[in-house]
């Protein structure tokens, strides 16, 4: 190693960067690596030992500062980035978690979807009462059945393709609600069949033709109808095999839509079916929901029960009885006579008995005559009368209800919709202006007496202690049986509380 003698590191002028490193803080024009070791004229003769150290000391201890600080900082980096690792792997597991837990849930909804579009349905619902078939349709009796159920079923499954073509051939479910014995008699007293019970073969046809179709006969309740209806679009709204619910209402439905409405679910879920121009009742109701028509299967209008002539109408038959009571002949003449007498109705025979004690004139012994009554109801001089009200042992008034008449008279009375007061009291007792029910509505006397009862069935405000004579609203319940607390009606009977189990025996009259 001869070499190794030229670079003596303890000679005063060798030049080693390790050795030499440190800064003449003396002087700093003057290349520290030119000064020699020991050579202490290069330093500033006022700089002492203490005053270098010193300096040197403060530099370590901002070199420690630093190192202290780097490490802190590397520790807090360290401890966020072991939470962020943290972090990181359970939100992998959660992803993960997530995917199968998904991945399951979709399994199950295309389970549930399929079983839903499994056996879809379309549930269509009519009010038969305010929705008639044509009488083109009625008139033909079963073949008419069997058209009008083919019709509806075809208008049906095109509305399906057009609105819910994702459905695989949805069965069709169709439900009518109707008072199917006043709507026969309405529809004899109309011509359209020639008896009432002509219409048992339409619903049989129609009913037949598809297995899911019924035409139901609600009852002669006036409110059966709606009832059934209602329950029906109840139980078909909610369920998951329902796609959509045709509904042929009135616009007494419009309650029940709107409160259905709030629910922003089922707007989609149900289709109005127009057959009559919709009243102002669906002007809010037919620009939130789908509207459809079928045509030619329904009447356009509502079924007009006003007579048009003599030989239809029932208040013309009444007419013609003095003439057929005159007739003198023999049993074969009698037969003869009869079969072209038309159909007798109950108003008509009360009609007949009211004016059987006056002579017949003569215009009513001719069938051209207009009888008295299609006139309007005219205030008559009545001969001056003690009226009297009869009460029982208890001073409760006591109304006599006229058990012979029939039921379907007097649902058929209701119907029309007549004003009592203006034709029980009188044309000047009606005040109301803008009165909801018919003024010109040609009632015999047998009809009235009809709408006697027909208003009795009204609760009196006064009850059993009023002391009007000519009230013709109800003091008891017409259902009640004397022994009896109460009515079918139940708590739904608008006498409930009051006007039941009444003593009908009169006691005392009171005159007025």
């Amino acid at each position: 190693m001869p070499d190794m003698a030229r670079y003596d590191p303890f000679a005063p002028t060798y030049d080693h960067p390790l050795v030499n490193s440190s800064p003449d803080f003396g002087s700093r024009s003057t290349p520290f690596r030119t000064r020699t070791i020991g050579d202490l004229t290069a330093v500033a003769p006022h700089t002492s030992f203490r005053e270098r150290n010193k300096r040197l000391k403060s530099l370590d201890e901002e070199k420690n500062q630093l190192i202290e600080d780097l490490l802190l900082h590397l520790e807090s980096t360290q401890s966020q980035l072991d939470r962020l690792q943290l972090e990181y792997n359970r939100e992998i597991n959660f992803t993960q978690t997530a995917r199968q837990e998904h991945a399951s849930m979709r399994e199950q909804l295309d389970v549930v979807k399929s079983i839903m579009d499994r056996n879809p349905f379309i549930s269509v619902l009519i009010d038969g009462d305010a929705t008639i078939f044509h009488k083109d349709l009625i008139s033909k009796g079963e073949k008419g059945g069997k058209e009008a159920a083919d019709a509806i079923h075809s208008a049906i499954n095109y509305f399906c393709s057009q609105y819910l073509p994702h459905l695989d051939a949805p069965k069709v479910f169709v439900r009518i609600y109707a008072n199917l014995k006043s709507l026969a008699e309405n529809l004899s007293r109309l011509k359209i069949i020639a008896h009432p019970s002509h219409l048992d073969d339409f619903i049989r046809a129609f009913n037949t033709s598809q297995s899911t179709f019924d035409l139901v006969d609600a009852g002669t309740r006036p409110e059966s109808t709606k009832e059934k209806l209602v329950e029906q679009f109840k139980t078909s709204l909610y369920d998951c095999h329902c796609h959509q619910i045709v509904l042929g209402v009135d616009g007494s439905y419009a309650p029940m839509l709107g409160e259905t409405l709030k629910d922003p679910a089922v707007i989609n879920h149900i289709t109005l079916l127009e057959t009559q121009p919709f009243d102002k009742n669906f002007d809010s109701l037919k620009n939130e929901l789908k509207v459809t028509r079928i045509d030619g299967i329904f009447m356009t209008t509502k079924l007009a029960l006003s007579p048009i002539s003599s030989k239809g109408p029932l208040q013309a038959v009444t007419a013609t009885l003095p003439t057929l009571t005159r007739v003198e002949s023999n049993g074969t003449a009698g037969t003869a006579s009869s079969a072209s007498t038309p159909a007798i109705t109950w108003a008509s025979m009360t009609a007949q008995a009211l004016n059987a004690s006056a002579p017949p004139s003569k215009a009513s012994t001719t069938r051209t005559s207009t009888p008295n009554s299609l006139r309007s109801p005219e205030p008559t001089a009545a001969k001056p009368v003690t009226k009297i009200i009869e009460r029982n042992r208890a001073g409760q008034r006591i109304d006599k209800v006229d058990t012979t008449i029939p039921n379907h008279e007097i649902q058929r009375i209701k119907k029309l919709k007549l004003c009592n007061i203006f034709y029980l009291q009188g044309a000047s007792y009606c005040t109301t202006n803008n009165c909801s029910h018919s003024h010109s509505y040609p009632l015999s006397k047998g009809e009235r007496n009809v709408l006697r009862e027909v208003a009795r069935m009204t609760p009196c405000y006064y009850k059993m202690d009023c002391s009007d004579p000519e009230c013709i609203y109800g003091h008891r319940c017409p259902q009640n049986k004397p022994d009896d607390g109460g009515c079918w009606y139940g708590p739904d009977c608008r006498f409930y509380g009051w006007g039941h189990g009444i003593d009908t025996r009169v006691v005392k009259t009171t005159r007025v």
